[in-house]
């Protein structure tokens, strides 16, 4: 039998906005907000907290340093160089590529791939190997090669509903 929202929830109203300098000022005098402006729909009228729930998601939580850890490897995904190579190294059939090929390919210079891949070693994204003077990089670690693509094909996805 589902509990009422009285015994699974506490709600309380929302406070009133302050009445601040800024408040009293005439409308075109006002600063604009630098947090975007919410309409009623997108937060709740009403604080209720759903106690186990949120303990729930709390015991799920990865420890901090999991945390910082995974915003490093998500941060190097954020960059379009790096991204492109991954996107390279993972395409199927690839295996390995230099850093000339990896330069021709992006656009960029070779120093600016080269530090690319370095970055990418250090979160063991990809692995290299010298032969004789030229140094080839290949992904490391499969899981990046797919969560790359997953993440196109939500955007593909996407795209299509829209």
């Amino acid at each position: 039998m589902p509990r009422s929202v009285s015994q699974s929830r506490r709600a309380t109203p929302r406070p009133a906005p302050a009445d601040t300098p800024s408040s009293r000022l005439h409308p075109a005098l006002r600063q604009p907000s630098r947090l975007p402006r919410h309409d009623a729909a997108d937060v709740c009228q009403v604080r209720c907290i759903n106690q186990s729930k949120v303990d729930l998601a709390r015991a799920a939580l990865p420890t901090p340093a999991t945390l910082s850890g995974l915003t490093e490897f998500l941060r190097a995904l954020g960059d379009l160089t790096r991204l492109q190579i991954i996107c390279a190294l993972g395409a199927e059939g690839v295996g390995e590529l230099c850093v000339c090929d990896l330069a021709t390919l992006v656009g960029v210079s070779d120093s600016a791939v080269s530090h690319s891949l370095r970055t990418l070693r250090q979160l063991g994204v990809v692995r290299y190997r010298k032969a004789g003077k030229i140094a080839y990089y290949a992904i490391d670690d499969a899981h990046v090669t797919a969560l790359v693509r997953q993440g196109i094909k939500h955007l593909v996805t996407e795209n299509r509903r829209n």
